[in-house]
């Protein structure tokens, strides 16, 4: 008994030993007998790749908080959201003022301008050269003061072509703004364009139909003759009043008494002019039924509708 415990461990380890060699010996023996292949064990180590030489491999791409076998479902049920670029003609219609493009207030040196109104043109010098309609781009240069008010000496922009020779137009025949012209997108030159083209359209059909309505009034002729003769002696005495006070002592007093006479001829004028303009007044009021009113005219009502169509495209410069 005193072998026992040592003859069983020895046999215990030629057992185990002879299991792990004998085993994978006899597998082939195995499956040629139940006539089937047992699997090989696959290991954390053993690669997919090599397990299946000739398949592709599958990737699956992994979206975080979705088991990969519900990722299709979850992608039609939660589609992805492009951010919304805005278009490039929104973007190009910013507001003239986001450009510093505003109405000209006093102090301010203009930029540019357009005509609000069929415009007289005049030579430096001072010769009338011809008409523009409303709506034609200007390019400022400067402010000048005539014997007919205030001017301002500009160079014409037409159909995108500058004119070479500077002009004069009237202070009162358009609207200067600061900032660059060149900064409003091409909708906005158009409309704002269109917008004073249709002004003076409507300025052209009023003055059509008030003076068709003044020439029924058998006072319109006097009247008129009357009102030209006051405001030329007007502008005389006021040109005659600028001389005098730049003339030497002797030229002064000569002037001075040609301005007193000036003054008296004045008064005569005036009252004639106030009297025939009350007679003018008269018949119009007692016969406001039979003229035509400017605003009722269908093509004036138009106009302003079209005009205020327009109005929100170029804020702050339809005015």
């Amino acid at each position: 008994m005193k072998f026992f415990w040592p003859i069983f461990g020895l046999t215990a380890v030629i057992s185990t030993a002879a299991v792990y060699v004998a085993a994978p010996l006899a597998r082939p023996y195995v499956d040629s007998v139940f006539g089937k292949k047992a699997a090989l064990p696959q290991t954390s180590l053993t690669s997919p790749v090599a397990a299946a030489p000739h398949a592709a491999p599958v990737l699956k791409r992994f979206t975080p908080g979705i088991e990969p076998q519900d990722e299709p479902a979850a992608a039609n049920a939660l589609p992805a959201r492009t951010p919304a670029v805005p278009q490039q003609e929104d973007a190009d219609d910013t507001p003239p003022a986001m450009h510093g493009i505003f109405l000209v207030s006093r102090g301010e040196k203009p930029n540019w301008g357009i005509t609000s109104q069929r415009a007289t043109t005049y030579g430096l010098d001072g010769t009338r050269q011809g008409h523009v309609s409303g709506g034609v781009v200007l390019e400022y240069k400067d402010a000048r003061n005539s014997s007919i008010g205030n001017m301002v000496e500009c160079r014409l922009i037409q159909n995108g072509v500058t004119s070479a020779p500077p002009c004069l137009v009237s202070r009162r025949d358009i609207y200067l703004f600061t900032g660059p012209y060149a900064a409003l997108s091409p909708r906005q030159r158009k409309d704002l364009q269109a917008y004073y083209e249709l002004s003076g359209k409507i300025g052209m059909r009023k003055t059509e139909l008030l003076q068709a309505s003044a020439g029924k009034n058998p006072y319109f002729a006097q009247y008129s003759a009357s009102y030209k003769e006051f405001m030329a002696h007007i502008a005389a005495g006021k040109a005659l009043t600028a001389k005098r006070d730049t003339a030497t002592e002797l030229d002064k007093a000569r002037l001075e008494d040609q301005l007193r006479e000036m003054k008296i001829a004045e008064t005569r004028l005036r009252t004639e002019y106030e009297a025939v303009h009350l007679k003018f007044r008269t018949w119009k009021d007692q016969h406001a039924n039979e003229l035509v009113r400017p605003e009722n005219d269908p093509d004036v009502k138009k106009w302003t509708q079209e005009m205020s169509e327009l109005r929100t495209s170029v804020p702050g410069l339809a005015l």
